[in-house]
């Protein structure tokens, strides 16, 4: 059997590694790498947590409904009513500012979010964060109570978003999954074209669906699936440890319960055979 010094040995590896890598936590909430622990007065404890799949991989949407009652209430049953997956390309990307999305590659589904309509503006509480910080997810809009479908997210802090009356976070992207997938969406084609980009026209994803913006602009990203991660409370609380501790003390923490865990069953393992050596001897 492997003994205790070489289990310790064995389970803070990865710590060290970490710890020569120049990985230990520091202060800042900024674009920084995803070893920096967030701030939790920018980034609070979400209500929901869904988890998203891309073609960049999978990334979760921490919901906060205090700052966007009516965003989030939308968001929520566009997640639960199956709004992504006929798939939704980020049809604007912009590098260092917001990735946008919101219109389903399925044109008939698109019509039928039509039919239901906007929701109104949020009013903005007296804590309301603004500017925007990296990470954040709110509706696009182009007026009063003009919320649909389309959302964004910002790439980098910004301190002109979240004026708009309709610009109201409806929660945030953790800076872990912004390095990791977010930051990965191809940024090729730019702004729209009314900015000087080369985006896909929206009206014509509306009408045509995917297969106007696959045939058209075949390096463009996908979101495939969105889903309320209750399924992934593991995932979660991982995440959530990451983004309070940082990833060095995080790893060193699930470890260290891991270590904890296989002390147990050893003492329990060696108390067994003891009683069956026991009994075996009175035989």
């Amino acid at each position: 059997t492997m003994e205790a010094p070489s289990l310790r040995i064995l389970f803070f590896l990865p710590c060290l590694l970490l710890l020569t890598d120049g990985k230990l936590p520091q202060g800042g909430t900024g674009n920084e790498g995803s070893s920096r622990p967030q701030d939790r007065t920018a980034y609070p404890a979400p209500d929901h947590v869904l988890r998203c799949e891309s073609t960049k991989g999978s990334f979760q949407i921490h919901i906060v409904e205090a700052w966007s009652p009516h965003g989030a209430k939308r968001f929520l049953k566009m997640v639960k009513e199956g709004f992504f997956d006929d798939g939704v390309a980020l049809f604007r990307v912009v590098e260092n500012f917001l990735v946008q999305f919101g219109i389903s590659n399925n044109a008939t589904r698109t019509k039928a979010w039509d039919k239901i309509g906007t929701i109104p503006d949020d009013p903005k509480p007296d804590n309301y964060p603004i500017p925007f910080k990296r990470g954040y997810v709110s509706f696009a809009g182009g007026g009063k109570d003009t919320r649909t479908t389309q959302t964004f997210i910002t790439f980098a802090d910004s301190d002109h978003l979240g004026k708009a009356p309709w610009e109201t976070p409806i929660g945030y992207v953790s800076l872990i999954d912004m390095k990791n997938v977010v930051d990965k969406f191809y940024s090729g084609y730019g702004d729209m074209q009314d900015f000087g980009g080369s985006a896909p026209d929206q009206g014509r994803i509306r009408m045509e669906g995917g297969k106007y913006v696959k045939d058209n602009f075949p390096k463009l990203d996908f979101i495939n699936r969105c889903e309320l991660a209750t399924s992934f409370k593991a995932g979660v609380l991982l995440e959530q440890a990451e983004q309070t501790f940082g990833r060095f003390w995080s790893v060193c923490l699930v470890l260290f319960f891991a270590l904890v865990l296989v002390a147990i069953v050893s003492i329990a393992a060696r108390a067994v055979l003891g009683k069956i050596t026991l009994s075996s001897k009175h035989d």
